[in-house]
């Protein structure tokens, strides 16, 4: 295989391998915007108990029928959707940060082959170089995010805890407690990742 060849092959995987990295980037995004809107969900759901049993009912009537569904269900319904997609968010993030580092060996094999040139605009620069509105959005996705998770978690089990008369020999309150300590167990998981592998990424340099 004569080097430009070579070079022609890899530069195709090169530019493939971004647009893959530009569609998880956009599943990422919509992972987001459904985290969000749960959050919001569950936060009205918390202030205002009452009112929010009243509109699911009218929903669930205007859209189903004339059943009567106990709000518990609909409660642990999205708690483990939001569970479920915080996982799906997680995972996504960390394809991304893998695909970015890829991306950056790629380059380096093409610097090789086509010195003096240097290709690191996708790759290296991302990874070394944020611009600093880069790093701010990049670290509310992986700081502020994850955090915000963990305090709507605690602060909708504490409320429900206090809403309920004996809330332990509730089966519903158990399964929320489960999909809520699911949460803060992967963004705890999640964040500790991100903080070490940023630590070792310090030392190195």
């Amino acid at each position: 295989m004569t080097d430009e060849k070579k070079i022609e092959i890899l530069y195709d995987h090169y530019k493939d391998t971004f647009e893959n990295q530009k569609s998880y980037l956009q599943k990422r995004n919509y992972y987001t915007w459904i985290c969000l809107g749960l959050i919001a969900t569950l936060s009205f759901q918390m202030a205002n108990p009452d009112e929010s049993s009243v509109i699911s009912t009218e929903l669930i009537k205007k859209n189903i029928g004339d059943i009567k569904i106990d709000f518990s269900y609909i409660n642990n319904v999205l708690t483990f959707t939001l569970l479920w997609v915080v996982i799906m968010y997680y995972q996504i993030n960390f394809l991304i940060e893998k695909i970015y580092k890829y991306i950056q060996e790629i380059e380096g094999k093409l610097t090789k082959e086509m010195k003096p040139f240097e290709i690191s605009r996708e790759g290296k620069t991302y990874l070394d170089h944020y611009p600093w509105l880069s790093e701010v959005v990049h670290k509310i996705y992986s700081i502020g995010f994850p955090v915000t998770l963990i305090c709507v978690s605690v602060i909708k089990w504490i409320t429900e805890k206090k809403q309920l008369v004996e809330p332990f020999s509730n089966g519903h309150f158990w399964f929320d407690t489960l999909f809520l300590f699911g949460i803060v167990l992967t963004s705890l998981l999640y964040l500790t990742n991100r903080h070490f592998n940023d630590f070792k990424k310090q030392k190195k340099k």
